[in-house]
Parts: structure tokens; C-alpha cells; sequence
């Protein structure tokens, strides 16, 4: 068949988008089988036979720092020497962890942030009660890393199936950066382009090989941020994601639909929150510097008995700039944000532990523009909050049962003050989105060469406001229910296979089916070899299908399509790594295609109601929309089918005496399939490259990390030169828990090269060298 003709037509199992009133109609009866479908699967997975007139063995422990104090939620993992299979587990509130095993060779393998993988080998036999007692050391630079995005459990990242990226704690404290943003920027294969790079509060989306942050899924401890997708520019705002939170960022890249569901055509990006590792613990980090920037966090960890949990609250602030002084407008507006985030943990019993998860922050930003009536300035106000309660169920040593709800909402406001019309507000907008989600998902390990993954989730989205939405406050919603499973099959102790697939179910594009197939081959037992395909499908959110935006500022309208096509993507993945105690190398080659990109077109400028009318005809616009004349019109189309296919290296070495080196490269191909030209917005080549010192007995860590980027395009005819970006980072402990720092961001004041024509513009809006310092404090306490 020809790849080509693939994305032209609808894609397969899917009703004509046409006719949505027929879809409506079948949607509630399409959601009960559904469901009962669901519910029959979750039966059958958690009824698995668990082997229970076999022999046991138990393996339990207790870990420890080195001056003896227990270490909270570091996580274990048992892997069968014979099979392969592994088995993952965290330590309680004491610091201790049990695995009930079948008698055989294990490798125990404990690991926990901050502190160096410790691995034992051990044999226990039939009814045997082995006690394996674990001290952990500080880490080296290069350490064993814990992930859990590759698989939706805990993993080492050396066994996962699919390769993920992590960005330690410990590497985002040493960039001095507040934000996702920032921190993302620096990571092999992934591109971040905010709209203002330091102060901003304007919008910053990432790219993970070539694809855009529109089919990236951005996740915070495996559940969906919400952020009004498809009208703040169609992603998540990562400007607005604080890393004062965060434990580690974990990066998949490539279609992980049938994992993570719609969204994840492209790759995901999970931020994973901090859990206390001592019984007492907690440290306050207050920074400030250039562009009247000032940051202040406090968090604190805690467990005692059954309870545990963690808080941090945060207050950022910057003020406006402006690269082009001579004109009345910002480049970045003035902003201030204050964030909190709440996590309570209750062992109930033994078995059964319940979770709540409350996160918010509430961002204010001002700044100046010229509309149609001359000069204005503009406000705008916008809240994110998302609670989560989970139930975490032991059913028997071998059988998992998680159950969670979640609801999250998003809210708006807007407003634009003419200069020369004063006492009055002269243009509101406001926008709101709801967004409620229940999942069930349990694991089963069969044998000692297979566990299985299954789940149920159910979700409703809803996005209302005026300004903003086709119906405004009356609003518009879609509900979607998802089945996935996940077989991992531990075929060999070198050799394990990953089989997946999800069925979707959407209340307005009916029924999807995408799979998954991932390999890890063990080569060595430093080498590792990975391959991996999979489908994507990703239906227009509610902000593709129902826009409706006529903006007061600048002479244009943007409104949506409710006949928009779903993207469907695929994608190849084939790398290999290298790894030692002190030195990583890894290397990936890949293929994404995407079929119907969904994009905004100008379609035309209206000027008579004959020329709208045979707009709206032409191109079948809902005369509800009710676009106006005299304005450019924006109108979301299923514009393209795009490939995007490269090679990722990226490697770290830790050197005597406390130096380190790691550095990355990414090539990038990235093309229109039917006009062969390459995509805007990309860069072909890209680069990393980090120099660092530490020396333990002086307090002292240093490093220097660049960036580089090549030419790319802004459109057919024009290209931006390329740049390379410069920064410096220095802290010095004071004493025991008290450490200050500074950073030079932009250490070559490294600008647009057309800030200097006559007059002034640019591409890119780095506001040059800019300065920070800070005061971090910090408080662990033994029992």
C-alpha cells in the first residue's frame, strides 16, 4: 500500500467525521459495552492464577544511609537470574522491604536518588527467610537509574524495553533553573522554544524528535496536566511546571499511545514528584538575579508510623523586558506565580495503602502591545489545580491492584486596557476546562517468566468560556473509555520482550486500536540492544474542534474545525548503550511518521460578506463560529503528513579527582512527506555539552554547559541562523545543610543577530547574559 495515500483518506475502523450527530447517538450504548468489555478484562487479569500451592521463599531487608538512618522509598528490585523476569518494591516507613519469590538465584538490585545503586546476589531455597541488610553510599556521577515511564512500573532504566531519558534531581539542581522549560532544553532529541526564554511568561513547548509538543503528553506522576490544549497554542504550558517539586523528569520519545492513550503520538514527558527518604527532611532554596527575577521554595518530607507525605509551597516573580526598546511593546511581560503541592501516603494495612495528591499554582502576568486602537496593555490571570486519590492494593505477593481518580481544572482570564480609551476595561475573555479521569489497573506475574499489565480508564474532558469557545459558557465536552494490556515476557535471562496494545473508544470518533512491541537483548553485561515499534492516535481536543477566538490586538480570528480528522502516527525505534560503574554511552536511531497533522491555515481576509460566505463554503465552516470581516482568518486543518528520522548519541564520563564530562548530539531529518520540503522550527543538528568539578571536602561544585543549534527554518523561504548558548554554574557549601550558589546564564550574551538592523527584529527572544544567585538550605534528621 502507498504510505503516502495512507493519511489521505479516514483512517481505518473510524466513522465518517461527517456525520458526528450519528456518532452522538451511538455514544452511550458504545460506552456501556465498553465498560462492560472493561470490566470483564480486570476480572480476568486479576484472576490469574497465582501458583499459590507452590513453594516460597521471603527476601526482606532494611535500608540504610551510611550513619544507619533508614532510607524511605528506595526502591528494589529482584530479577530471576535464570528467567530474567524482575520484581520491584519499596521500602516502608521503616526502611525495610519484603519480596515473597519462588527458591532460585536472584540479583537484588536497591537504588534511591542521591545515593549509588548498591546490587547483591543471592539464593534462597523453599521456605527459606533471607535477611539482606543494604547501607547505600552518595552517588557517584554516573549512577543506576530508577524509571517508570517506559513500562508503568518501577524499573531499572538499563532494563527497560524502551529507551527513557531521566534528568536526575541532583542535575536539576545544578542548572540553578526554576522551570521544566529551562531544564528540558538542555536533554538530546529535545527542543524547547519558548516565546521569551528566562522571564517569559509566554508560551514554552517542547519537541521530542522533531514532533511538536501538540502530540507530546505531558504527565505529572503518570496522570495528564491540564492547560486548555489546542487553544494556549495547542500544548502545555512548561513554563508554568516548577522543578523545585520534582524528584527526577523521565522522557519517552515515541509513539507510547497504546501505554499512555491519546496525546502520546509522539512521546511523553512525566514529571515525577519528591517522596521523603528520612523520617525528617525538608530545605528552603531563595534566588534572585537579572530581569528582577526572585524565586522562593520551601518544601518539607516526612514519615512517621503509616503516614507519610511532603509540601512545598513556592513564589516566583520577574519583571517585564524588551528587546526592542524603541517601540511601545513588551518582549516579556512582567509575572508573578505561586505554586503548592501537597502529597499524603497511609498504610491502611500492610496490603492496602491509600494516597492523596493536591498540586495548584495561580500566575498573574502584565505586559504591552499595539492593537488596532494604538497602544494597550493586557492582563491576564491563570490557575491550574489537579487532585488525585489513590488506592494501592496487594492482593497477593504476586497480584497488584491500583486504583485512582482524578479531577483537574483549568481557568482563565483575560483582559486588554486601551491606552487612549481610559476608566475602562475594553476587552474580557475567560476560559475554563474541566477534566475528570478513573482508572483501574492490576498486575499479575505468571510463572517466572511473565508479568501482565492491564487497565481501565475512563475520562471527560470540558472546555467553556467566552472569547474562547464555540457556545461559549454553554460549552462543549467529549468522554473517552480505554482498555490497554501489557505482557512482558522474560523469554531469557538476556532476553526480554514487551507486547501491548489499548483499545480507545471516543464519544465522537468511535473505536481505535494501536499496539506495541518493545525488545531488550543483553548483549553483555554492559551492553544492551533495543528495539521497539509502535502506533499512535491522537483525536482533536476540544480547542482543535471548537475554538473560537477574535483577537482585539492584532486584526486576525482563529476558529476550529469540527470535521477535523484524528492524527495517527507510528513509530521505529533501534539503539544500544554502553555502561560501566563510571561511563554511560548510549546511541538511538529513529523513524516517527504522522498522518493528518492538524494545524492552523490562513484561509483568506474577508472583506464583503460574499467573499466570507464563499469562505465558509468552500472550506465548510459552521456558521456558528461566526467569523467577522476585514480580518485575517485561521481555521484548523488536517494540513499534512509529515516524517521525522535521525540518530541520538549521548554519553557521560566521570573522571578522577571530581571531574565529569557528558555531552549529547542529535541529527534531524524532518520533512513533509508530499512536498518533500523540510519543516519549520527544527533544527538539523544539535548538540550538549556539559564540563563539571566537585570536590566533597571543599564544598565546592562547578560546571559549564553549552548548547548548540543549527540553522533552521522559519518558513520555505527564510532561515534563522544557528546559535549556540552558554552557561555557567558554581555552589559552595557553607556548612552542613547551607550552601549558596550563582549562575551566568547566556555566558557570551549570545542575542538574534537582527536585533542590530534598522529597524530592530528577531527570531528568537534570548534577552542575553543574565545573572542569578541563591541561598540553599537543607535539613535531613535521623531518627
Amino acid at each position: 500500500m502507498n504510505e503516502d495515500r495512507l493519511g489521505e483518506g479516514k483512517p481505518p475502523g473510524f466513522p465518517s467525521s461527517q456525520d458526528p450527530e450519528s456518532l452522538r447517538a451511538s455514544d452511550v450504548s458504545q460506552q456501556e459495552v465498553s465498560m462492560r468489555y472493561a470490566a470483564m478484562l480486570l476480572v480476568i487479569v486479576v484472576s490469574l492464577p497465582v501458583s499459590a500451592q507452590e513453594s516460597r521463599a521471603t527476601v526482606r531487608g532494611t535500608v540504610t544511609d551510611p550513619h544507619g538512618a533508614v532510607i524511605i522509598n528506595a526502591t528494589c528490585i529482584l530479577r530471576d537470574r535464570r528467567s530474567g523476569l524482575e520484581l520491584s518494591a519499596l521500602t516502608d516507613n521503616e526502611g525495610t522491604f519484603v519480596f515473597t519469590v519462588r527458591p532460585g538465584a536472584y540479583r537484588l538490585t536497591v537504588a534511591r536518588s542521591g545515593f549509588a545503586t548498591e546490587t547483591r546476589d543471592i539464593t534462597v531455597a523453599a521456605a527459606d527467610t533471607l535477611s539482606v541488610d543494604i547501607a547505600l553510599r552518595p552517588a557517584p556521577i554516573s549512577e543506576q537509574v530508577i524509571v517508570v515511564s517506559g513500562s508503568r512500573q518501577e524499573e531499572l532504566r538499563e532494563s527497560s524495553t524502551v529507551a527513557v531519558g531521566v534528568i536526575s534531581r541532583d542535575a536539576i539542581r545544578d542548572t540553578g533553573y526554576e522551570r521544566v522549560g529551562d531544564v528540558l532544553a538542555e536533554q538530546p532529541g529535545i527542543l524547547v522554544r519558548p516565546i521569551a526564554r528566562l522571564a517569559a511568561s509566554g508560551v514554552a513547548g517542547e519537541q521530542i524528535q522533531g514532533i511538536d509538543s501538540r502530540q507530546v503528553l505531558v504527565l505529572l506522576d503518570g496522570l495528564p496536566l491540564v492547560g486548555a490544549r489546542g487553544i494556549k497554542s495547542g500544548i502545555i504550558n512548561l513554563n508554568r511546571q516548577s522543578v523545585g517539586r520534582l524528584d527526577r523528569i523521565e522522557v519517552v520519545k515515541g509513539a507510547s499511545s497504546a501505554l499512555y492513550g491519546s496525546d502520546a503520538i509522539g512521546g511523553v514527558i512525566n514529571l515525577i514528584t519528591r517522596e521523603p527518604r528520612s523520617p525528617l527532611e525538608g530545605d528552603v532554596v531563595i534566588s534572585g538575579g537579572s530581569l528582577g527575577t526572585f524565586d522562593a521554595r520551601g518544601g518539607m518530607g516526612f514519615a512517621s508510623g503509616k503516614l507519610s507525605g511532603y509540601v512545598e509551597a513556592e513564589r516566583h516573580r520577574a519583571s517585564e523586558y524588551d528587546l526592542t526598546p524603541t517601540t511601545f511593546d513588551t518582549t516579556g511581560p512582567r509575572f508573578h506565580r505561586n505554586d503548592l503541592l501537597l502529597k499524603l501516603k497511609y498504610e491502611l494495612t500492610p496490603r492496602l495503602a491509600l494516597s492523596v495528591l493536591g498540586n495548584a499554582y495561580r500566575h498573574v502576568e502584565r505586559g504591552r502591545s499595539i492593537g488596532e486602537q494604538g497602544p494597550q496593555s493586557s492582563a491576564t490571570t491563570d490557575s491550574m489545580q489537579n487532585y488525585a486519590l489513590t488506592a494501592d492494593l496487594s492482593l497477593s505477593p504476586l497480584t497488584r491492584l491500583t486504583l485512582r481518580g482524578y479531577f483537574a481544572r483549568y481557568d482563565e482570564r483575560s483582559e486588554i486596557d486601551v491606552i487612549a480609551l481610559p476608566a475602562t476595561i475594553d476587552s474580557v475573555a475567560n476560559l475554563n476546562e474541566r477534566y475528570v479521569r478513573g482508572e483501574a489497573v492490576a498486575e499479575q506475574v505468571i510463572g517466572q517468566h511473565q508479568l501482565l499489565q492491564g487497565g481501565i480508564e475512563w475520562s471527560q474532558d470540558q472546555y467553556r468560556g467566552f472569547n474562547r469557545v464555540l457556545g461559549d459558557n454553554a460549552g462543549q465536552q467529549i468522554r473517552m473509555t480505554d482498555i490497554w494490556l501489557q505482557d512482558r515476557l522474560a523469554l531469557h535471562d538476556r532476553l526480554v520482550l514487551t507486547l501491548g496494545g489499548r483499545y480507545h473508544a471516543h464519544s465522537r470518533y468511535g473505536s481505535h486500536a494501536v499496539p506495541r512491541v518493545g525488545a531488550l537483548f543483553r548483549l553483555t553485561g554492559s551492553v544492551r540492544v533495543r528495539a521497539s515499534f509502535g502506533r499512535g492516535f491522537r483525536a482533536p481536543d476540544l480547542g482543535q474542534l471548537y475554538f473560537r477566538f477574535f483577537n482585539p490586538t492584532n486584526l486576525y480570528q482563529v476558529i476550529g474545525n469540527p470535521n477535523l480528522r484524528p492524527e495517527t502516527s507510528r513509530t521505529f525505534q533501534l539503539g544500544a548503550d554502553y555502561s560501566r560503574r563510571w561511563f554511560r554511552f548510549g546511541v538511538n536511531v529513529f523513524r516517527n511518521d504522522v498522518w493528518n497533522l492538524i494545524d492552523t491555515q490562513l484561509i483568506g481576509r474577508p472583506s464583503t460578506p460574499e467573499q466570507l460566505r464563499a469562505i465558509m463554503a468552500q472550506f465548510g465552516i459552521d456558521p456558528g463560529f461566526s467569523p467577522a470581516l476585514n480580518r485575517l482568518l485561521f481555521f484548523y486543518r488536517n494540513l499534512a503528513n509529515i516524517r521525522t528520522s535521525g540518530l541520538e548519541a549521548d554519553a557521560e564520563w566521570s573522571l578522577p579527582r571530581g571531574f565529569g564530562i557528558a555531552g549529547a548530539y542529535t541529527y534531524l531529518d524532518a520533512r513533509d512527506r508530499q512536498t518533500g520540503l523540510y519543516l519549520a522550527q527544527r533544527h538539523r543538528h544539535q548538540g550538549f555539552v556539559k564540563l563539571s568539578w566537585a570536590d566533597e571536602r571543599l564544598g565546592l561544585r562547578l560546571n559549564l554547559r553549552g548548547t548548540f543549534f543549527s540553522r533552521w527554518w522559519l518558513s520555505p523561504t527564510s532561515r534563522a541562523e544557528g546559535y549556540q548558548i552558554w552557561d555557567l554554574y558554581a555552589a559552595k557549601r557553607l556548612r552542613t545543610g547551607v550552601e549558596v550558589f550563582a549562575a551566568v546564564d547566556n555566558l557570551w550574551d549570545s542575542t538574534d543577530p537582527k536585533l542590530r538592523l534598522t529597524p530592530p527584529a528577531f527570531d528568537r527572544a534570548d534577552p542575553g547574559r543574565t545573572l542569578r544567585v541563591g541561598l540553599r538550605l537543607s535539613w535531613p534528621r535521623a531518627r
